[in-house]
């Protein structure tokens, strides 16, 4: 019996030393985790999407993506990279500082036409995952938009067919040529 009791205690003892150790791992974990998350949403945009709709070719498609520092210390954008070379951004390249605001300023070529949709990847110091813009719309040729107007097509009159007219013979109108509109045709 006594024996029995000393190997519950043993059990016991044992049991809680592994779980405070586990929870000690815990607490790193999730205070790790929080950190993590603190430094993915270090920064909040106002917008992820900017659409610019419809616009003629040549237009203005620039736009401004705000954010703002919502931690306790200055953020550094380290780069923001766009999709292609037609599209621009210029970004603030000091330390943003505690619970202040900057913004990303894209400008999009609008010199060619038809759909687009680019995105522009905000890299933060500190964190490996960049947040990702878009930026999207479609440029028409000018004008594209002024509507045209048809004139209509005035209707005509249908003249019926009565049977008669189909058993009645058509003969071929021949115009006789004069002789000075003959014309000779060389091979």
């Amino acid at each position: 019996m006594k024996r029995i009791f000393f190997v519950l205690a043993i059990m016991l003892i044992v049991g809680v030393a592994f779980s405070q150790e586990n929870a000690g791992k815990k607490e790193k974990k999730d205070k790790e985790q929080t950190e993590n998350v603190e430094k993915r949403s270090s920064i909040v945009f106002d917008k992820l999407v900017h659409d610019f709709g419809t616009m003629e070719k040549g237009g203005d498609a620039s736009c401004v993506f705000t954010f703002k520092n919502i931690t306790k210390k200055p953020v550094t954008l380290t780069n923001v990279k766009t999709s292609c070379g037609c599209t621009a951004a210029d970004w603030p390249k000091e330390p943003v500082a505690k619970k202040k605001k900057g913004s990303i300023k894209v400008k999009y070529d609008s010199n060619r036409i038809g759909k687009f949709t680019k995105t522009i990847k905000v890299f933060i110091d500190g964190n490996e995952n960049p947040i990702q813009l878009e930026i999207k719309g479609t440029i028409v040729a000018p004008n594209a938009n002024d509507v045209k107007t048809i004139a209509p097509v005035e209707k005509k009159e249908v003249k019926k067919i009565d049977e008669s007219d189909s058993k009645k013979e058509v003969k071929p109108q021949v115009k006789e040529a004069k002789s000075d509109e003959v014309k000779t045709i060389k091979k």
